[in-house]
């Protein structure tokens, strides 16, 4: 029988990080949202917190400037992971620069955690005021009927952040604020920053092939306008789309005021209006709708991906973990370590998506039917497929696991995923080719990506598809033998992109400096003006 691992997750923070109080460290700023001055509660690591930076580009007409930059990711653990990857790439490579990144309270013990020696600033957000769980702190684990309307009710924290952001930018015993960096779902902060005359850049977690495409769908909904069964997209030449290849929650989607599609015009319509773009892509993979999504919207663009590989290793608590998780991660590389290179298949549908359980249950039964070592990872209790049956066959572990190790160990041969961004990213970074299943929001784009553009990934939308496909891409026919080679080509593009030495420099890293050198420039040009605030160390 196939082995389980149990990890329990706890109530409270982002998925399953406790609430309780840990002990206090690293430096963070509390903000209780009233209509007082502003205070600042700085905690200390130890000795004083440096406020204050000196900040050096060689290119920058050797200007020693200061400078404070604020990330403010969405609080959904697909899209926090990515800008707490820029978060640390940016600490590392510009150790001058102060950072700050905001989020909301019930999340502070997560990233109190994963960042000990960063400021924290975070924002009263109250999830049961909107109809939501009280412990909705991010939108793990949540059911699909109320996802909108907790994408709807971070609109809330627009007043709270306005006043925060107002104090920093005219903070004058502080570094000055050089630039706001926002998720995509938060586009209601590009307004506010350009009131207080902020540069503002969107990072998006995803990549512009598919952000084309699911913008065009949840905008305008053709396919509920239309019979047709084929769709082109504006500004991606060439690229077409069919009925088959939408996911099932865009063709329920039966007009433009569904509650999904007026939230995707509304982010979309906002982003369109700020001064630049920051993409967890890199050009190997998608120059030419970089370049696309340039001239559709006017903006400059910046492929910095992928970032969980660009960025040092991070210390224990990127993802979902609680203090369980060094023992969960070291029994799935064991495990590992227990099988031949390349035979094992790796499924995980990531931690907001459900496979029926009748098709759970048919894949289990068709690896074991192949005598195919599997390793089937469920963040949430009720993806774990029920009645596994076998001898050895298959590792089943409940909770987080370390994906990127497991991506990366030499055992795993394909990956059945649900194609979300940030698994993608990891398979192609490992050369691991994809048995792509997708299910909701932008998977289906991200799997056409992987699939018609790259060759790295079979596209499939059964359990009975999904075996047949693994068989083929681990096995030793034509097919099988292409899909691994563009795999170990596309791993190869990747790892040169975020790769740097005295004779050359990474596409996403000389990107990533462009964009500095570019902030750092406007900062110069235009200082702004500078006011007070108050710092109360606690």
């Amino acid at each position: 029988m196939a082995k389980m691992i149990c990890h329990v997750h706890h109530g409270g923070g982002p998925s399953g990080v406790s609430t309780t109080t840990p002990p206090r460290c690293g430096s963070e700023i509390t903000y209780d949202g009233g209509t007082l001055p502003l205070n600042f509660s700085l905690e200390q690591k130890s000795g004083t917190f440096p406020v204050r930076h000196g900040f050096l580009l060689s290119s920058v007409s050797n200007e020693t400037m200061e400078g404070n930059v604020v990330l403010f990711p969405f609080l959904a653990q697909g899209h926090m992971n990515p800008c707490l990857d820029l978060a640390r790439l940016l600490s590392a490579r510009y150790p001058q620069l102060t950072l700050t990144l905001v989020t909301t309270t019930g999340n502070l013990p997560h990233l109190r955690r994963v960042f000990p020696s960063h400021r924290l600033a975070h924002l009263p957000f109250h999830p049961a005021d909107h109809g939501l769980p009280s412990d909705a702190n991010t939108s793990f684990a949540l059911p699909a009927h109320l996802i909108v309307p907790f994408h709807r009710a971070t609109r809330s924290l627009e007043h709270s952040f306005r006043r925060l952001l107002s104090d920093l930018s005219t903070a004058s015993d502080g570094p000055p604020l050089l630039c706001l960096i926002t998720d995509m779902f938060l586009g209601w902060t590009v307004p506010v920053a350009r009131s207080l005359g902020v540069f503002h850049a969107v990072l998006h977690p995803s990549g512009p092939f598919a952000m084309s495409i699911y913008n065009h769908f949840w905008s305008h909904v053709p396919h509920a306008l239309s019979d047709a069964d084929e769709f082109s997209v504006p500004g991606l030449p060439g690229v077409t789309v069919r009925r088959s290849q939408l996911s099932r929650n865009m063709l329920a989607a039966t007009s433009p005021d569904d509650p999904n599609s007026i939230f995707v015009r509304e982010q979309a319509e906002h982003c369109r209006r700020s001064d630049a773009t920051l993409w967890n892509t890199a050009d190997a993979l998608e120059k030419p709708f970089l370049q696309a999504w340039a001239k559709s919207t006017g903006l400059p663009v910046f492929a910095v991906g992928p970032l969980f590989a660009a960025t040092p290793k991070p210390p224990a608590g990127r993802g979902i973990k609680d203090g369980c998780a060094a023992d969960v991660a070291a029994g799935c590389l064991s495990w590992l370590d227990g099988h031949q290179p390349g035979s094992v298949v790796y499924v995980s549908f990531g931690s907001q998506n459900r496979l029926p359980a009748m098709e759970a249950a048919a894949l289990v039964a068709a690896l074991e039917g192949q005598r195919r070592p599997f390793l089937w990872a469920a963040p949430v209790a009720d993806q774990a497929p029920e009645g596994v049956a076998g001898e050895g066959m298959g590792l089943v572990v409940r909770g987080w696991v370390p994906q990127v190790e497991i991506l990366g160990h030499a055992a795993t041969g394909a990956f059945v995923s649900h194609c979300g961004w940030n698994s993608s990213l990891e398979s192609m970074r490992h050369g691991v080719p994809v048995v792509g299943w997708p299910l909701v929001g932008e998977q289906t784009c991200n799997a056409k990506l992987m699939a018609e553009e790259l060759g790295v990934c079979v596209v499939v939308g059964s359990a009975a598809e999904a075996a047949a496909a693994v068989a083929e891409v681990m096995g030793e026919g034509e097919r099988g033998r292409e899909v691994r080679r563009k795999a170990r080509e596309v791993a190869a593009e990747m790892e040169s992109a975020v790769s740097e030495s005295r004779e050359a420099k990474g596409a996403s890293l000389g990107a990533l400096d462009e964009f500095v050198e570019m902030v750092i420039r406007r900062a110069a040009a235009s200082p702004t003006k500078l006011g007070v605030h108050q710092i109360n160390g606690q």
